[in-house]
């Protein structure tokens, strides 16, 4: 047994070395550290583990179980994989060639220039209008970002650019990788169509778009979890928009590009400074990189767009024209605590990031008390959804439970606040010790359940059911206002009025309460990409309710995952131009 204890990690490596120790048992007691340390490794995130001489040395010893492609364990000069990995990785890398490669529909460049001069003439809008010429060219594209820099606004003016270049109306198909996720693109989709009102029939089309997720997308099941749309049958797309890319593990990501014909069009959105997936794997910063392009790319670009601003090189790296990156933030501007507080995260100046709570006062705000001032706090805060809960008013309800929301750096903080606001409740008469459920509890669905067309990270609110009205139900937003679900039916699921930096991802709320890791009041547990994730989940105000050293250690801790599919990428391309 191994001393860690992660998502089941532990277990997976234990029978792991158990089918060793049955099929080659001399050979089980030098691979087993090493597969123990393999699946550590991938229980944080990371794809390998490097290896020194010894560990090369040990490992050349059982040429059955280490070595190649075809092995249980996979060497790559210094680098040590379990096989599953090591091919989840390759597998992506060519799909990804494979889609970045294929031939699009020619464009109408006369038009394109006409319509990318009149949709992005916004005041600082060019970066923007530049993602969207290069994604015309690129049938395979990231358009990455920080909050407030428009990705959803660039992407809806591409489709709309897209719509207008075609003869037919293309498929096109919103994922993301949580129900919650995909809503709100949608929904800001709609806005963004609205507000720049392209030509009628392509309007109409858009606005027929609606975001799902990527399980719903590829009909993935439970149990099996084998999808109905895969490379035998791929999904009848034109285009496909995935935001919150970042949010999409290895496997995740290759069920979802082996499903796309080759053709049609893949546009990633996302933010490579957020938190990645909850799964191994990087993809999204693996991906992301500066813009270069190559002569040939920048003379196409150059016909419906002269005065594009990326660079230009003689010999670019693989997919570097395949990636745009937006800086201006229309949200966030140089007066912004919010904006300002983030930029200091992300450059990793600790100091300078401190130093911000004092400058804006109003946005930013620091706290250092125990959980029971915590819920009395957030009691008074909350105090217009409770007067909503009240009132009965659904409506009003969801429209101010996001104005003030608590975030964990861990899961189990996250539950001991919940627990605690859930007493401070009943010493205030609107929860009781004896009954599981009350007016106004908010939970979040934790499995998806396609019958009920719940999903992962959907957010519900206990409320009482409109027919029958003393009794609760799970209320959920829906096209037509809200429907409500039994509480027997509903899937598994938690109460949410905290949940974690991680399942906030797809979100904004007005203000963003951060706890750190309660435990000995270590700061172990934050990093740098959730404290910028937390950061900016706030529209209005982030409150950090712990001290000075935990936030500057956040600050100045970067967790890397380590990843070869940036490698797999440069090699499958290289091969593709044999």
């Amino acid at each position: 047994m191994y001393p860690f204890n992660d998502n089941g990690y532990t277990q997976a490596a234990d029978a792991a070395v158990a089918l060793l120790q049955r099929h080659a048992p001399a050979e089980a007691e030098t691979a087993a550290p090493y597969v123990y340390q393999l699946f550590e490794a991938l229980s944080d995130g990371h794809a390998f583990i490097w290896l020194n001489d010894a560990d090369t040395a040990a490992l050349q010893q059982i040429p059955g179980i280490a070595g190649s492609s075809d092995m249980p364990l996979v060497i790559v000069g210094r680098r040590l994989f379990l096989g599953r990995i090591w091919q989840l990785e390759h597998d992506l890398a060519r799909e990804i060639v494979r889609l970045a490669a294929a031939e699009t529909q020619p464009v109408d460049w006369m038009q394109a220039g006409q319509n990318l001069a009149q949709w992005f003439d916004g005041a600082n809008s060019e970066g923007q209008r530049d993602a969207a010429a290069l994604s015309l060219l690129q049938p395979f594209m990231l358009i990455s970002g920080g909050p407030g820099t428009g990705k959803t606004t660039t992407v809806a003016k591409l489709l709309a650019l897209l719509c207008s270049n075609a003869g037919t109306l293309p498929r096109i198909a919103l994922a993301a990788p949580t129900g919650k996720a995909a809503a709100h693109m949608a929904r800001a989709l709609h806005r963004a169509v609205c507000d720049f009102k392209p030509p009628e029939p392509v309007c109409r089309h858009l606005l027929q778009l609606e975001g799902q997720t990527v399980h719903r997308l590829l009909k993935l099941h439970p149990p099996q979890m084998q999808p109905a749309f895969h490379s035998g049958q791929p999904l009848p797309l034109d285009v496909l928009v995935i935001d919150e890319a970042s949010m999409l593990d290895l496997a995740l990501m290759l069920q979802l590009l082996r499903a796309i014909p080759s053709g049609c069009r893949v546009i990633l959105l996302g933010d490579e400074n957020q938190l990645p997936s909850v799964g191994a794997g990087a993809v999204l910063a693996e991906l992301a990189q500066e813009t270069l392009l190559n002569t040939t790319t920048a003379q196409e670009l150059s016909v419906i767009l002269p005065q594009h601003g990326f660079k230009v090189g003689s010999n670019p790296p693989p997919l570097s024209a395949n990636t745009s990156r937006l800086q201006f933030s229309h949200r966030f501007g140089s007066d912004s605590g919010i904006g300002c507080l983030a930029h200091a995260v992300i450059a990793g100046d600790a100091e300078s990031a401190w130093a911000q709570f004092a400058r804006f006062p109003a946005a930013l705000g620091v706290c250092a008390s125990g959980i029971k001032q915590q819920v009395e706090a957030f009691y008074e805060k909350q105090a217009a959804y409770w007067q909503a809960v009240a009132s009965g008013d659904a409506g009003q309800a969801f429209r101010r439970h996001t104005d003030t929301v608590v975030l964990a750096a861990r899961r189990e903080d996250a539950a001991a606040f919940n627990e605690a606001y859930r007493r401070c409740l009943q010493r205030h008469g609107l929860a009781r010790a004896d009954a599981p459920w009350f007016a106004g509890q908010i939970v979040m669905v934790l499995r998806n359940d396609y019958t009920l067309d719940l999903f992962n990270g959907d957010i519900g609110l206990i409320l009482p059911d409109h027919n029958r009205p003393d009794t609760l139900a799970a209320h959920f937003p829906a096209a037509n206002g809200f429907r409500s679900v039994s509480l027997s039916r509903l899937p598994a699921h938690e109460t949410a009025f905290a949940v974690t930096v991680h399942k906030s991802q797809g979100s904004e709320y007005g203000e963003v309460w951060l706890l750190p890791p309660a435990a000995n009041g270590s700061p172990h547990g934050l990093s740098r990409a959730l404290l910028y994730t937390a950061v900016t989940r706030a529209r209005e105000r982030f409150v950090f309710w712990g001290g000075r050293l935990a936030f500057q250690t956040a600050c100045a801790t970067q967790e890397n995952r380590r990843s070869a599919l940036r490698e797999m990428i440069n090699r499958e391309t290289a091969k593709s131009r044999k």
